[in-house]
């Protein structure tokens, strides 16, 4: 049974944990998050917001699942679960997190795997593996150390405190906090935007930033060449290097924000 919702909203997906009270990670909201990527990668959408329903955004992964479980057995599960991770950050295209009430462990190891988080103001964030002797095991505290440095990354992860999303923005881990009752309707005015944008070339940035945090900067200037390069051939490209030329670099750059790009 599927623990979630889909929604299209124009070239917008939208996928809803739907869960309650605490959306709790189990096989249907996995299920149902791996299903709705596939859902919109195959309906061609240009963005995603992953949002819940409910007081909060996650408490994390069912306890449950981990109760008298061998170290074969959790094994097995999180090999099943993991490519969920990589499903949401290989997306070719932009996806937001908008995350409210607590984001806590699984929850936030999911909003970490986005390339964007917006969180509502209240919004308290942490990974609380710890409180149970256990580790971060869809990746939380190396994504952090991405995101922040590892000696805060280190500090959520050790201390299993909950944070304000205050701090998180503060410390580069989440993008923008805004007014609860906002939440939803910003999250998807964002993601609409992006959607009107150049998806190829944004699919290449997520590819170009991820490759680097694997092998450095110098490993990624040679599969730039691979990766970025083939842009020039796009709709996209000649759409707006033919723009600019038009109407001038003036022009152009106080009018951007009314390019619409086909994602070709």
């Amino acid at each position: 049974m599927s623990h979630t919702k889909y929604e299209a909203i124009g070239d917008v997906a939208v996928v809803t944990l739907a869960n309650p009270p605490a959306n709790l990670f189990d096989a249907g909201i996995t299920d149902g998050l791996a299903e709705g990527l596939r859902r919109a990668r195959s309906e061609g959408k240009r963005a995603m917001v992953i949002q819940a329903d409910g007081p909060i955004f996650s408490g994390g992964a069912d306890v449950n699942l981990f109760a008298e479980r061998t170290a074969v057995e959790a094994r097995e599960m999180f090999e099943e679960v993991l490519p969920l991770i990589g499903a949401i950050e290989d997306a070719p295209f932009p996806v937001i997190a908008a995350v409210h009430g607590l984001c806590l462990a699984a929850g936030l190891e999911i909003a970490l795997a986005a390339d964007l988080v917006i969180a509502a103001e209240g919004t308290r964030f942490a990974q609380v593996e710890a409180l149970i002797g256990a580790a971060t095991f869809l990746g939380g505290v190396y994504r952090l150390a991405e995101r922040c440095g590892s000696a805060r990354a280190l500090e959520i992860v050790f201390s299993g405190d909950q944070y304000p999303a205050e701090a998180f923005e503060r410390w580069n881990i989440i993008n923008r906090v805004v007014p609860a009752d906002r939440l939803r309707e910003d999250a998807l005015a964002w993601a609409q935007r992006l959607a009107k944008g150049p998806t190829r070339a944004h699919a290449v940035s997520k590819a170009l930033v991820h490759h680097s945090l694997a092998h450095g900067p110098r490993a990624t200037d040679r599969y730039l060449l691979d990766a970025a390069i083939p842009l020039f051939e796009t709709r996209d490209m000649q759409h707006g290097v033919g723009l600019l030329l038009r109407q001038g670099s003036r022009e152009f750059l106080e009018n951007h924000a009314d390019v619409v790009f086909e994602g070709k």
